[in-house]
């Protein structure tokens, strides 16, 4: 309901309030000034007010209810006519692309796959495509091209698009015919060796330190060399790993609520205002996908893509911190290790509890590829026994 407030100043307010109550108009909040008086008035006896010819002086100060709002856009009507224009403007732009980069070091593969995007419809001051559309013409375009291109990979940062290629490439041969011994690159017990080339001197269950021979290109009958060749083949053996993991009793997790949407906000003098968000997330992430700004004002109009997320508080208790540990040193671990490396053993050395918090140091054993290369020297004939 609409309210109004007025100041009222003049001579005699007293009956000038008699002559309105005579006329049913009903006064809320009377507050009497040195030679003013102020009430609130509904719209419909405002309206008889104001078809009142008086000498006083009727001023309204205030507005209640939905009027409230319809003066106050009279009032900054031309503000907000641009506003809206700019920020029709900044929709608009949002979805045109204005810049492509072809992440490649070939200048050929980067001229290929542009000029595929242009024939697809993708390039600057087109308007984006959806993601769908996207993945449908990174398809195309790879099984067009398959000799050529391994994998790519359309990226939306906002008005620009960042494209990723990868060129496909055909595993070459290794020619080289220089002469090699196999060597561990670091220590452990041996497991097992497979060799296809050399001479293999170490057995499964024997001890070896970083830089010992395990295949030697050297080819011997008893002392005599009978030639080098380049001893091909891997060498697994048996090593071990200390993780040590640090894990928060409390602790939070944040899941994607699939819940997403585009919001207009204005920051003005570090203050960030969210125009027309009626239902604003508790909890998000913020992605900018447009700004409009200048250096010289304290203000800029931003469209950025917000995404809902839910926020979980979860307590962990000691034998569920273990277990959770174990799984965060494995992953730790595997990020080390090679494809047909294997774990063949763990074992928490060490469980300790500071600041709320546990930290566990977890022994593994691992069965793991060791093998490393050195090339075999040329051998110095000395210049006397030649004589």
């Amino acid at each position: 309901m609409n309210q109004y407030e007025l100041k009222i100043t003049g001579k005699d307010l007293k009956r000038f309030l008699k002559n309105l109550h005579s006329m049913n108009i009903q006064m809320h909040n009377i507050e009497y000034l040195d030679k003013s008086i102020i009430i609130r008035v509904n719209e419909e006896d405002y309206k008889k007010i104001k078809n009142i010819k008086t000498i006083y002086e009727i001023e309204v100060t205030q507005y209640f209810g939905p009027v409230k709002i319809l003066v106050f856009l009279k009032k900054y009507r031309i503000f907000f006519f641009f506003l809206m224009l700019g920020i029709l403007t900044i929709y608009f732009l949002s979805y045109l692309v204005f810049d492509i980069t072809i992440v490649h070091n070939k200048k050929e593969i980067r001229n290929l796959v542009l000029e595929e995007l242009k024939e697809h419809g993708i390039e600057k001051y087109h308007f984006i495509l959806s993601f769908d559309k996207q993945e449908q013409i990174v398809e195309n375009i790879i099984q067009k091209h398959r000799d050529i291109i391994e994998w790519m990979e359309i990226e939306r940062v906002g008005v620009s698009y960042i494209v990723k290629v990868e060129e496909r490439k055909v595993k070459e041969l290794d020619t080289s015919s220089e002469p090699r011994d196999l060597v561990a690159k670091k220590d452990g017990l041996i497991v097992n060796v497979e060799a296809s080339e050399g001479s293999v001197v170490t057995t499964p269950g024997k001890y070896v330190k970083k830089g010992d021979i395990l295949v030697t290109g050297k080819i011997m009958n008893k002392e005599t060399l009978m030639a080098k060749v380049r001893a091909t083949g891997k060498v697994f053996a048996e090593t071990w790993y200390d993780v040590t993991v640090e894990l928060p009793y409390h602790y939070q997790e944040e899941s994607k609520t699939g819940n997403q949407k585009k919001v207009l906000t204005i920051n003005f003098l570090g203050e960030t205002i969210n125009l027309f968000d009626f239902n604003p997330y508790e909890n998000k992430k913020v992605k900018p996908i447009q700004t409009i700004k200048n250096p010289l004002l304290p203000i800029s109009i931003s469209l950025n893509q917000e995404i809902e997320v839910e926020k979980k508080d979860y307590l962990y208790t000691k034998e569920m911190a273990i277990v959770e540990a174990s799984n965060i040193a494995r992953n730790k671990l595997r990020k080390k290790l090679g494809e047909e490396d294997q774990i063949l053993y763990e074992k928490s050395l060490k469980i300790s509890e500071e600041d709320s918090k546990i930290i566990i140091v977890i022994f593994f054993k691992v069965k793991e590829d060791i093998t490393a290369y050195q090339q075999i020297p040329e051998e110095v004939k000395d210049p006397e026994v030649e004589s």
